[in-house]
Parts: C-alpha cells; sequence; structure tokens
C-alpha cells in the first residue's frame, strides 16, 4: 500500500487544476516500478585543435657541395678565395598537436555525485502501535533522508515521520537501526531524527547556498521511491517559486526550488544535489495529474532548513513570524473593480484578535464582499504594498520576506495606503499558530 498526499495548486498561470503529490512509500511492493527517467544529456567533448606538421630544416652549408664561382667572380676576386654559400636558417617547428581535454558530462557529474553521497542517504521508516494494540508496530511509511552532522543526526520531511511512535532507518549497506525524533517544523515540513550510526558508514553531506542557484543547472536526487533503496535520477533546476503550499495543514515551501527530476512516493525527505555534490534541496512534492508523473517537482531550498536547524537541535521547534492578517491580492481588475487608488498590493480582509497586526492598529474590510472575477473580496480594509521598504505585490511576497527575513518578536515596518495616504506602521511580529 502506498500513501500519497495530494495538492491542488495553480501552475505558471495556467487555468487548469494540477494534483500535487509527494509522500511515502509505506511499503515496498514489487508490483511498484518507478517512473522511468530520460538519460541525462552529456555534453560534446571539447574540439581537438590540429596543429600544423613540423617544417624540416634544409640542409645545412656543411652538408652541401660547395658551389663552383663563375668566371667573373674569380676574376675578381684575385686571391682566388670562393665566397662560403650562405647558411640557410631552420624554420622553428611548430609545437606538437596536444590531446583534446576532455570535459566532465553530465552523465559524468551523476556518476560521480552518486559514488560519493549513496552512503549519506538513508531510508526512513515510520511505525505506529495504536493505543490498547499490544501487536507489534505497524508500517506507517517509507521515505528517504540523509547525514548532515557527525553525531548521527539526519534530515527528513515532517511528513515522513508524522503520526509515528517508532522510527528506524537503514543504511546505504542495508543494516537498519533505531532512530528517535529530535525535532520537528510542520510549517517547512522539515524534521531531524538521531540514529547511532557507526563511524565507518557515517558520512555528512555537504550542505550548499540555495540562494545561488542557477535556473538550468543541473539537479541530482538520491532516495528511495516506491521502497527502490539507493535510486538516482537527474535533471534541472526548472525554476523558482516564492511560495508552493503543502497539501496537508499550513505547510509552505519558501522560495522553492522547482525541478524536472523525478520525484516520486518514498524520495520525500531526500537530498536534492547541484554537480558538484552540495545538497541544495530537500525533495518534497511531485505534480501527478490523473496520477502520472508531470516533471513538475519541487524541493525545500536547503537555506529554509539550515534557518531551522538550530531550533529544532536545540529545542525541538521553530517559531515562524506571524503577522496576524489575511489578505486578498490586488490585481488591475480589482482595482478597478473596486475603485482603489493602488494597483497592486494586498487587502487587508481580516485581523486576528492579539496579533501584531491588531495592536498595530492594522484595519480589515468593512463593507459587504464583492465577487470580482472568482475571488470574493471584502473592501474597506488597509492597503498593504511594503514591507521594510520591499514592495508587496503578491500574499506568497508577503509570506517570503516573512520567513526569509524576519523572526518571532522582531519588528517590521509595513507601509500601508489608508483613506488614500500612505503611511508606515510598526509591526511586532507573533508567533505563527502550531499545527501538525
Amino acid at each position: 500500500m502506498q500513501t500519497l498526499r495530494l495538492i491542488v495548486i495553480a501552475v505558471v498561470s495556467s487555468a487548469s487544476t494540477l494534483v500535487l503529490a509527494a509522500g511515502c512509500d509505506v511499503l515496498r511492493t514489487g508490483t511498484s516500478t518507478p517512473s522511468a527517467t530520460a538519460p541525462a544529456a552529456t555534453s560534446p567533448a571539447a574540439s581537438t585543435a590540429t596543429g600544423a606538421p613540423a617544417a624540416q630544416a634544409p640542409t645545412t652549408a656543411a652538408q652541401a657541395p660547395a658551389p663552383t664561382a663563375p668566371a667573373s667572380v674569380a676574376q675578381s676576386n684575385p686571391g682566388g678565395a670562393v665566397p662560403a654559400a650562405p647558411v640557410a636558417q631552420a624554420a622553428p617547428a611548430q609545437p606538437a598537436a596536444q590531446p583534446p581535454v576532455q570535459q566532465a558530462t553530465s552523465t559524468d557529474n551523476v556518476i560521480r555525485v552518486y559514488r560519493d553521497w549513496r552512503p549519506s542517504v538513508v531510508t526512513v521508516i515510520s511505525s505506529a502501535v495504536q493505543p490498547g494494540n499490544r501487536s507489534q508496530p505497524q508500517p506507517q511509511g517509507a521515505g528517504s533522508g540523509f547525514m548532515i552532522d557527525d553525531q548521527g543526526h539526519i534530515l527528513t520531511n515532517n511528513h515522513v515521520i508524522a503520526d509515528a511512535n517508532r522510527l528506524d532507518v537503514t543504511l546505504s549497506n542495508g543494516r537498519t537501526i533505531p532512530a528517535e525524533l529530535v525535532g520537528r517544523d510542520p510549517r517547512f515540513d522539515l524534521a531531524v531524527i538521531k540514529a547511532s550510526i557507526p563511524a565507518h558508514v557515517l558520512k555528512v553531506m555537504q550542505l550548499g547556498d540555495s540562494d545561488q542557484i542557477q535556473v538550468g543547472e543541473q539537479a541530482i536526487a538520491i532516495g528511495n521511491p516506491y521502497g527502490l533503496e539507493g535510486t538516482v535520477t537527474s535533471g534541472i533546476v526548472s525554476s523558482r517559486r516564492p511560495s508552493v503550499s503543502e497539501p496537508e495543514g499550513d505547510g509552505v515551501l519558501v522560495n522553492a526550488i522547482q525541478t524536472d527530476t523525478a520525484i516520486n512516493p518514498g524520495n520525500s525527505g531526500g537530498p536534492l544535489l547541484n554537480a558538484r555534490g552540495e545538497v541544495i534541496g530537500v525533495n518534497t512534492l511531485g505534480l501527478m495529474p490523473n496520477g502520472a508523473p508531470a516533471g513538475l517537482n519541487f524541493a525545500i531550498p536547503i537555506n529554509s532548513a539550515k534557518k531551522v536547524l538550530p531550533d529544532l537541535l536545540a529545542r525541538g521547534s521553530y517559531s515562524h513570524p506571524y503577522v496576524g492578517i489575511g489578505s486578498a491580492e490586488i490585481t488591475q481588475t480589482v482595482a478597478q473593480a473596486l475603485s482603489l487608488p493602488v494597483q497592486e498590493g494586498l487587502l487587508v480582509q481580516s485581523v486576528e484578535p492579539n496579533s501584531g497586526a491588531a495592536k498595530a492598529g492594522l484595519r480589515g474590510g468593512t463593507a459587504q464582499q464583492q465577487d470580482v472575477r472568482s475571488q470574493r473580496i471584502r473592501p474597506g480594509g488597509d492597503i498593504i504594498v511594503a514591507i521594510d521598504g520591499q514592495a508587496v505585490r503578491r500574499p506568497e511576497d508577503f509570506v517570503a520576506y516573512l520567513e526569509t527575513n524576519k523572526k518571532a518578536g522582531e519588528n517590521a515596518t509595513l507601509s500601508i495606503v489608508r483613506d488614500g495616504q500612505r503611511q508606515d506602521v510598526q509591526v511586532t511580529l507573533g508567533e505563527r499558530p502550531r499545527s501538525g
């Protein structure tokens, strides 16, 4: 039995509805066949420069017979001396052609990265026993994870270990050992577990800088799709997305990495690496419209993980910043329909009681709701146009800025338009209510 997590999201202005599926493979199933992955394209070898053939040196004066002086010369030279023939200079030899420099191909990169880092990737097996049930723990799912330090800490997805009261990990050598939960963050869908990994198989992965990712660069995933341990797939970074909502709860992938690298059930929690073998993301979601892979997959950027890891290791959780508003995106259509004074920004719909927004005096919508295209919007609230001087055009811009740059307890400056006048409001960020 396989567990799939579903999500419906809009992708790149498409009106089509896609089902986003990710999660963990419940058990190894012999009937499950992982999606075929197109072989990585190889880059052409460097062109060969052919050198010119080396010139042969002409015969020297010592080797050539002495010329016979013509009579006119002998007459004008009473001593009878014959002038020496000029010595021919040998042309400098051309350097020998060098063998062509072989460039690493995409396939070479995949082979090297897999060889180097497969030992760092584990299978995470979650099990649960219902209260009052004295039978053996029943497997709930299997995902992936990878080693992040020499103390045996393993990073994975929160949804891989959710609802489990027993955890095990299977190492690359096939040995299965118990693990324990250290910390979890449902908001970013991350979790840290720990196992007593023998020193001779403990290999810590190198965490890269996901802010430096270039769209189009190679992306390599190692994991355990459908229980097939140690599977590698490759592709490219297809795009970056300010935020992608998780299928359950309020989970969100901020600055999500979109890739066409195959990510199937069981890949969740495994590493997404660049061609240098650095971890750039944690694989978590795959689009599966009509139950078939679409080549549209997502990973949590590793910089998001690095931000929350210290708190997960120290106290088991992370406090996300929270303003406490509900908002609607202002488009040109919305602005015209509601006669708004700006063409873009966020129209505040509601303000949570006792939140930072409420204490700062932000106002939600007061007028009757109106239908604008496919949205139901309540006019009359404040309009947020910037946060800390950064323009805000969509709700995901707002979320991405907060999660990337702020922590709970810090202040943020919201630039708002109220009654046609622009003003700045200081908000003390609270802690987002936890779920999951």
